[in-house]
């Protein structure tokens, strides 16, 4: 199952993801204070946080749970980086336009796709087993008999209807509200 909201930073897949080399030298886990090697070492984090979630497909990270993991952690050279250090390479995710921070800045959401991306997977599922013009709820969309097997499927909730207003922008969609996130419906033109 794939992480949600809760920040867990354990994700569903089962096979290893293979860390970068540069986060096996130590001096790596430290922000550099040389601007251009800073800005370097902000590429090689921000690409190893998105291909890591991809791979764990974990949605929120939970800057205090995560501190602890493998992605910011490396225990063959005994280095991780400072939660300060974390929130800094995770702030430059968001400025890249690659995440967002939660309210309280505690948990930042990585966009692995971005909401556009996702919208675009969940579109041609839609076009491609014929359900256009069929109203869809959020629920069925991410955990409905037809959809299983599909990347969306147990997607978190907060990430799908983001997709799925990027699809209704581009007038492919039209939301319409239920009571609760979950009974949101959708119709896809």
């Amino acid at each position: 199952m794939a992480s949600s909201v809760s920040g867990s930073i354990t994700g569903s897949s089962s096979s290893l993801f293979t860390f970068p080399a540069f986060h096996g030298f130590a001096p790596s886990f430290t922000r550099q204070p040389v601007m251009a090697t800073l800005s370097r070492q902000s590429t090689l984090w921000c690409d190893l946080i998105r291909n890591y979630c991809r791979h764990h497909r974990v949605f929120w990270l939970d800057v205090t749970e995560a501190s602890g993991s493998p992605l910011f952690c490396n225990e063959a050279i005994q280095r991780r980086l400072s939660l300060e250090d974390i929130r800094f390479f995770l702030g430059e995710l968001v400025n890249r336009g690659e995440g967002e921070w939660s309210t309280q800045k505690d948990r930042c959401l990585v966009y692995w796709r971005t909401p556009e991306e996702w919208g675009d997977v969940i579109y041609s599922w839609v076009d491609a087993t014929g359900r256009n013009n069929t109203p869809l709820t959020v629920y069925e969309i991410r955990h409905g008999q037809g959809s299983a097997g599909q990347e969306f499927y147990n997607m978190d909730l907060y990430m799908c209807v983001k997709a799925l207003q990027a699809l209704e922008v581009s007038g492919k969609a039209a939301i319409f509200q239920g009571e609760l996130s979950e009974q949101l419906g959708v119709k896809f033109l």
